[in-house]
């Protein structure tokens, strides 16, 4: 019995030409192949790798920065004061109570937002004093003439 063979060791690659013009064109890192005379002019299709260019491991992939969740209360505030020119108190009293939780929650929870429920909350008290002292100015006005009509006519009327 004899025993087997190894399988044959297959020959080591062409060591690259010293003297290439074009090697100054290949990308960094590889080496020209050797190519046959009647190649002139062709650019081989592989590069054969020159010894110790490892471009180690591929970069990890992006990814978005991790941020806080936005607080939807705050945006409700926000929404609500903005809101108030059109729909009076009953939404500029909503935002007011709106952004207060809102802020709460934004101290407690680390949410973002916090920019839009102070907008509501200044929407919102802004809104309901300027028509608190128009409401107010209204009724006075009301007042005031018809306590200047009941003296315009020269008789006297009581109220």
């Amino acid at each position: 019995m004899s025993a087997p063979t190894p399988p044959p060791v297959p020959p080591a690659p062409p060591l690259p030409p010293t003297g290439s013009s074009d090697a100054s064109t290949l990308p960094y890192g590889t080496a020209p192949l050797e190519s046959a005379p009647g190649d002139a002019g062709q650019v081989p299709s592989t590069y054969v790798p020159a010894y110790g260019s490892g471009y180690g491991t591929a970069p990890a992939p992006w990814t978005p920065p991790v941020t806080a969740p936005q607080n939807v209360l705050a945006w409700v505030a926000f929404g609500l004061g903005l809101g108030s020119l059109m729909f009076g108190p009953i939404s500029s009293i909503a935002a007011i109570v709106c952004g207060h939780i809102a802020r709460a929650q934004i101290r407690r929870t680390g949410e973002q937002g916090a920019g839009a429920a102070l907008t509501g909350l200044i929407f919102g008290y802004v809104l309901t004093i300027g028509m608190v002292v128009a409401i107010v100015l209204y009724v006075l006005l009301v007042v005031a003439i018809v306590a200047g009509t009941a003296y315009s006519s020269g008789v006297p009327t009581s109220l």
